[in-house]
């Protein structure tokens, strides 16, 4: 019964927002006002449960890695894309340049003080990165279109993560393009409740992967 009820195609997004809500308006609920904003600053609770889960990822995926003795690419990028994952929660990206604490974003190659060994070396990531990313697209981009229309678990799961982490883009992003289009600024409580959302909606990524990964192992073992 509870197998079957954690490979239908509606636990990881059903278990997902219950725990989503849960866990923001317990934020709200435990948390002094005052302090609301600060439980979303790196160090507190959200960014080392979020840390935690990167390096959990890894212990699954080593774990479950007879899953992929055909997919052994995919497998390697999974590993290489957590440990990006897990650095990137970690701020490493604040360290990387000797000049700016932003290296992988668009300013950093337009502004001209920038070295450009760095803007190189850089680029040379991002190019890395983007090649892994299109690898998988092109390997699985079809079959998750067409599989998730067939409800398919693990399709269903994998929609569900990448959902989340555009979202949580979307939300992180929000409060500087309303400043730029607008001129103003969001109200405090506006903001605060933003960044909850943002902070806890990246928390799940990597325990939404944990939950895909073991969804495949299952269905695979049925096969």
């Amino acid at each position: 019964m509870l197998n079957k009820a954690f490979l239908s195609p509606f636990f990881t997004p059903l278990v997902f927002i219950i725990l989503w809500l849960g866990i923001v308006g317990g934020v709200y609920v435990l948390v002094p006002t005052g302090d609301i904003l600060q439980q979303t600053l790196d160090g507190k609770y959200i960014d080392v449960v979020a840390k935690c889960g990167y390096l959990l990822l890894l212990v699954v995926l080593f774990v479950l890695a007879d899953d992929y003795k055909d997919k052994m690419r995919s497998w390697g990028l999974y590993i290489f894309f957590t440990l990006l994952c897990f650095l990137r929660e970690s701020g490493i990206q604040h360290h990387l340049s000797t000049t700016d604490t932003t290296p992988f974003k668009s300013r950093f190659f337009l502004d001209a003080d920038n070295p450009l060994y760095e803007k190189i070396t850089y680029g040379f990531v991002l190019l890395l990165i983007l090649s892994g990313v299109l690898y998988l697209a092109k390997k699985y981009a079809k079959h998750l279109i067409s599989s998730f229309f067939r409800f398919n678990t693990v399709t269903w799961s994998v929609a569900t993560l990448c959902t989340t982490g555009v979202l949580s883009k979307i939300i992180d992003r929000f409060p500087s393009n309303y400043h730029k289009i607008s001129g103003g600024r969001l109200d405090e409580d506006v903001y605060t409740f933003l960044q909850v959302l943002e902070e806890t909606g990246e928390m799940f990524l990597p325990y939404l992967a944990m939950l895909a990964l073991w969804q495949y192992h299952l269905s695979v073992k049925k096969r």
